[in-house]
């Protein structure tokens, strides 16, 4: 208790239900909803004891505790058909599942204790680095979704091994050089941004889909514990409901006021990733994305249609639009991609389009990486995460060393 009392973000407990002027309260055994008409748009306000018990155990609790212990095998609660479900809306919503975990790396460069660590091990801290770490991140992913659970010879097996391998490896050499080591606090928050962005936002992009976003839930669910998250600290619940209320409490009181107050070195990081990812997709650059995760967040000034104004605050017209400051061509970008993902991702043509092309950015990735060959060099630009017999590919580190 005593080492998270200076922890590194601050957090209100508070809750911040604002009621509209038609509402309607809805009791259960597990929370209370409210339900407010702001404007043209129906929005949901939750009071959520549970939820606010569980993000006050994981600041509190999870800043103490390392990986889990358990071991590699699925776990008691695992649904094999919910689990597979899940691995299948790859191939449906591809281009919005790797937008919105783009947008998770760039926030949790925003929570202090996961910077450290990412500064620790030098895998963010220049465009070339960058690089190589989120198309290591990507191709993991992708095995995820890819392969078999059931089979223990699989590469989804390999793929996890590997990764919780290095995270063991990188927590124990950065906790040596003084930089903290990696928590059940810091894998839960990292959890937050594969699934949260995605599945909080899924409404905004006219994604109403249920099955995917319990079967989400669940394969992410499974994928913590996996990955060495405790049951007690994983923000995927139960269910959808229970997932979408941690999720939620975890935006509005974690991320949003890091995002909003970002340190210096999440400004030079989150630069860092982009110019480096710029090398796998031309259209993104760092101020048209920075306002995308920022936005998908709720961060005040980052408000674009009527819509994106949380049900907990009312617009503020002396409230400074952060779209104004960004260049003509950050400006197009986000105007054109917005307009695309809000309005006509639901459409199965655009919805298609959209997939082939990050079928092909994968493509191209794997077998002529062009722009980063020019840029890095061959030997750089190529990533595999899996060695000719099957086996993982050991991570690389560049650890700090003063």
């Amino acid at each position: 208790m005593d080492k998270c009392k200076a922890m590194d973000m601050d957090i209100n407990y508070e809750n911040n239900n604002t009621a509209g002027e038609k509402c309607n309260a809805i009791d259960n055994n597990q929370n209370k909803r409210v339900t407010c008409l702001n404007g043209d748009a129906e929005t949901a306000i939750e009071e959520q004891p549970e939820a606010e018990a569980y993000l006050k155990h994981l600041l509190e609790n999870g800043c103490n505790e390392g990986d889990s212990g358990y071991e590699m095998e699925l776990p008691p609660w695992y649904d094999e058909h919910l689990f597979k479900q899940g691995q299948s809306f790859m191939n449906k919503y591809r281009f919005v599942i790797q937008s919105g975990m783009l947008s998770g790396l760039v926030a949790v460069l925003a929570i202090p204790s996961i910077l450290k660590v990412l500064i620790c091990t030098r895998q963010s801290s220049s465009p070339a680095t960058a690089y190589r770490r989120y198309v290591r991140t990507l191709l993991h992913t992708n095995s995820w979704y890819k392969y078999s659970a059931s089979d223990k010879s699989s590469r989804f097996w390999t793929s996890l091994r590997a990764v919780r391998k290095a995270h063991s490896r990188s927590s124990r050499a950065c906790a040596k050089l003084g930089a903290g080591q990696i928590t059940q606090k810091d894998l839960a928050l990292t959890q937050f941004g594969f699934i949260g962005f995605l599945s909080l936002g899924a409404h905004r992009i006219q994604l109403d889909d249920e099955h995917f976003l319990e079967a989400t839930s669940h394969m992410w669910r499974v994928l913590g514990y996996l990955l060495g998250i405790k049951d007690e600290y994983n923000i995927c619940g139960r269910n959808w409901l229970e997932t979408k209320l941690r999720l939620s409490i975890v935006m509005r009181k974690v991320y949003e006021p890091a995002l909003e107050n970002p340190s210096e070195e999440f400004k030079e990081m989150s630069k860092a990733l982009l110019e480096g990812l710029w090398h796998i997709n031309t259209t993104l650059t760092v101020g048209s994305f920075v306002y995308f995760t920022k936005r998908l967040c709720y961060v005040k000034g980052y408000e674009y249609f009527k819509f994106d104004y949380p049900p907990w605050r009312k617009p503020d017209p002396q409230q400074h639009l952060y779209y104004k400051d960004l260049s003509w061509i950050d400006r197009f970008i986000v105007f054109y991609a917005l307009i695309l993902i809000t309005y006509l991702h639901k459409f199965d043509i655009v919805r298609c389009y959209l997939n082939f092309r990050a079928w092909l950015n994968e493509l191209l990735i794997e077998y002529l990486p062009y722009l980063a060959i020019l840029k890095f060099g061959t030997t750089w630009a190529y990533v595999s995460i899996f060695n000719r017999s099957g086996g993982e590919n050991e991570f690389e580190y560049h650890l700090k060393e003063d």
